[in-house]
């Protein structure tokens, strides 16, 4: 052992002027009275009344997290896009969209080629289509038996 100290002081001088004792020491009189102290915390143990948990609280907190999540959600993406357009609202928007290219695809659907260039070179007008038109228009795009069932459900 001696020959170790001697090469502890060679490698770390300031490590080997440590004295070597265990720094960890029991409170004085600690075992003394170590009994009386666990039986009166025993005791209170015992007669403490017990908490009653809420079984409501724990089977509602994970819905109520989701609720908080998807109203965070919701408002970081729905209020800046209101703000940023107050005249206009998303949906209304989208469904108007939807809705106009509905009624175009169906007008388009039915026309052929030379049709569609003569409407393409026709100043816009009233809008207002005589009853030839309309005939003209369900005898080429209707079957009979779509008007048949379309008159029996109304």
């Amino acid at each position: 052992m001696n020959t170790e100290m001697k090469e502890l002081e060679k490698i770390a001088p300031e490590l080997s002027k440590i004295k070597k004792e265990n720094p960890f020491r029991v409170p004085e009189d600690y075992f003394d009275n170590f009994s009386a102290r666990l039986q009166v915390k025993l005791e209170a143990e015992e007669n403490a009344v017990p908490v009653k948990k809420n079984n409501i609280i724990r089977y509602l907190k994970p819905a109520l997290g989701l609720a908080a999540g998807f109203a965070l959600v919701f408002s970081l993406a729905y209020w800046p896009l209101k703000t940023l357009t107050p005249d206009q609202t998303v949906e209304n928007n989208v469904q108007e969209i939807n809705v106009n290219d509905m009624l175009f695809a169906s007008a388009v659907e039915g026309i052929d080629e030379s049709s569609f260039y003569e409407l393409l070179e026709k100043p816009a007008g009233t809008g207002q289509l005589s009853n030839e038109d309309l005939a003209s228009y369900v005898n080429t795009n209707v079957s009979e038996y779509e008007i048949y069932t379309q008159s029996a459900n109304q």
